[in-house]
């Protein structure tokens, strides 16, 4: 009988002790690249963008990037998503039964911890700041980071960027 007691407390001790393991080390975590959506509007609520939109301008990182429509990137060859640096496209839309254009910057990518300014030039000669954060990954089970948005130095709640009395002249 005691043999059976000394045995069940073993097997409690030892379910006990594995049980608090929350399997962190066993989890691969595949952070999703970014991307930022720019929609921009004259001062009657029509859309400005287009893929031909000179003076058109996103700064980030020190790379200045100008509107474009495709993209050109050979496929990899894993099974890893690894952001792509695509620049600024003008993608287009059917909003009832309108082809309308908004930009989407990226990819960022979403596992690195940074702290940059994307610089928006206007064709109309304004500019705004983007600011993006993104720190603290905890990998494992349950992953997390800390990631927030600004513009114009004003706290952003997402990725999607509307700006409205834009206009499409050049200075």
């Amino acid at each position: 009988m005691r043999r059976l007691f000394y045995y069940a407390a073993c097997l409690a001790g030892l379910l006990a002790a594995t049980s608090c393991d929350d399997g962190s080390e066993d989890w691969i975590v595949d952070w999703a690249p970014v991307n930022v959506t720019i929609e921009a509007f004259d001062a009657d609520g029509n859309s400005i963008i287009s893929p031909d939109m000179p003076g058109m301008t996103l700064t980030f990182k020190g790379v200045t990037y100008t509107v474009k429509e495709t993209v050109d990137h050979a496929p990899t060859g894993t099974k890893a998503y690894l952001a792509v640096m695509h620049g600024l496209l003008a993608v287009p839309q059917e909003v009832e039964g309108e082809t309308v254009y908004r930009l989407v910057f990226g990819e960022i990518d979403g596992a690195a911890d940074m702290d940059e300014d994307m610089v928006l030039n206007w064709p109309d000669g304004s500019q705004d700041i983007i600011h993006y954060h993104c720190s603290d990954h905890k990998e494992g089970r349950h992953p997390t980071c800390d990631r927030s948005w600004k513009l114009n130095g004003v706290k952003y709640e997402e990725d999607t960027f509307r700006f409205s009395g834009k206009s499409r002249a050049i200075k």
